[in-house]
């Protein structure tokens, strides 16, 4: 386990290792394809919620 991190982190796709944006989220994922943001669509949902809602609160004041 280490050493596949050690691979990864010092290997070829390093350049791709991205950390996930999503709200609480802390995992890292490879960039693989260009459009991916986040690091599963559960955690792209739970990013897509939070920032419509917090625009809903915006707009009402709250």
């Amino acid at each position: 386990m280490a050493e596949e991190a050690v691979v990864l982190f010092a290997g070829p796709l390093r350049h791709q290792l991205c950390a996930c944006p999503g709200p609480g989220c802390v995992l890292h994922f490879v960039r693989d394809i260009t459009r991916r943001e986040w690091c599963s669509p559960g955690c792209g949902n739970r990013a897509r919620a939070a920032r419509h809602y917090a625009k809903v609160r915006q707009e009402k004041g709250c």
